[in-house]
């Protein structure tokens, strides 16, 4: 019996433990971000609200899901063959925050690059991974016994975790190729670009590798439930890499220069207005000419209004 509770029960129990972890990380950001950013638009502030109703949701499943093998039915090895819908619940609840997060990140690519067809071959390979998620989820609704689950979802479970490591990989290899586009030479706009090229490739990379995982661990574990482990978090990346993009925007107040939020979604980077005085002594009849100069530059390519991230100089005398 402990060998069947250890390679049933110990994959989805450390998932969970990972899971409550990395909620608590999602809860800091969310209030990171309603501080910092009250002033955003509308519709991002009821898509945080929502991935942060979700992911709690998602939490209280998994634990309800462990719950009810290791408590209420603590020492009963039958249950323990059989699916409890929790999981699949909860499973479903992940791949709708996934979907949401690889939208927001391709429209992110659309702003960028002004391409529409790279953003709608995104959006299409996402939607067929979303797909797969849910449909392998259906399946275990009607197949609860690990086994038979197993044998019908064998194919699908395979290619959709497969899709699901190249989309997200693709992503982030393409905001990071229109990132690197956008450097300018400037030293404080060049470093907020650096610290996103960062995130995009930890998002990428983390997100990708924990698809990978889930696939060695079905392939390689027949029967063991190991892979759920990283199922469960795969969802808690996606909102924490999410929710970090949109706190990365402002810089601490104590630096010179100011992130500010264009319509909520778009950003754009504000140096400092410096102001330049002639080096000629000052004549009787010419007064001292005073130059400033501003320049707004979006980086980040969020605008929902103008599109792509324009330059513009400014120049009064």
């Amino acid at each position: 019996m402990p060998s069947v509770v250890m390679s049933i029960m110990q994959g989805p129990l450390c998932g969970a433990l990972a899971t409550m972890l990395l909620y608590g990380v999602i809860c800091m950001q969310a209030f990171r971000y309603w501080q910092a950013y009250e002033h955003d638009r509308n519709i991002l502030k009821c898509l945080v609200a929502s991935i942060c109703i979700l992911e709690t949701v998602h939490t209280a499943l998994t634990v309800y899901a462990v719950e009810f093998y290791l408590i209420m039915h603590f020492g009963d090895v039958t249950n323990l063959a059989y699916a409890v819908w929790g999981m699949p619940a909860s499973y479903v609840v992940g791949f709708i925050i996934a979907y949401a997060v690889n939208l927001c990140f391709i429209w992110r690519i659309l702003q960028l690059s002004q391409k529409r067809w790279i953003a709608i071959c995104f959006v299409v390979l996402a939607t067929i991974r979303c797909g797969f998620g849910l449909a392998n989820c259906s399946l275990s609704f009607y197949y609860p016994m690990w086994k038979i689950f197993r044998q019908h979802v064998f194919p699908t479970m395979v290619v959709g975790w497969v899709l699901s490591a190249v989309v997200d990989s693709a992503i982030a290899f393409t905001l990071c190729l229109y990132l690197r586009k956008r450097r300018t030479g400037m030293n404080q706009t060049d470093s907020i670009l650096n610290r996103l090229l960062l995130y995009s490739i930890n998002t990428g990379a983390v997100t990708s590798f924990c698809a990978i995982l889930v696939v060695i661990m079905f392939l390689s574990l027949p029967n063991n439930l190991a892979f759920i482990g990283f199922v469960q978090v795969q969802s808690k990346l996606y909102a924490i890499s999410f929710l970090a993009s949109l706190n990365t925007r402002k810089r601490p107040e104590t630096t010179k220069q100011t992130v500010p939020a264009v319509e909520g979604v778009a950003l754009s980077f504000i140096p400092d207005i410096s102001t330049f005085e002639t080096s000629h002594q000052k004549s009787s009849h010419l007064p001292p000419i005073e130059v400033r100069k501003s320049i707004v530059m979006n980086i980040y390519g969020d605008d929902l209004d103008t599109g792509m991230g324009s330059t513009a100089h400014e120049s009064e005398c």
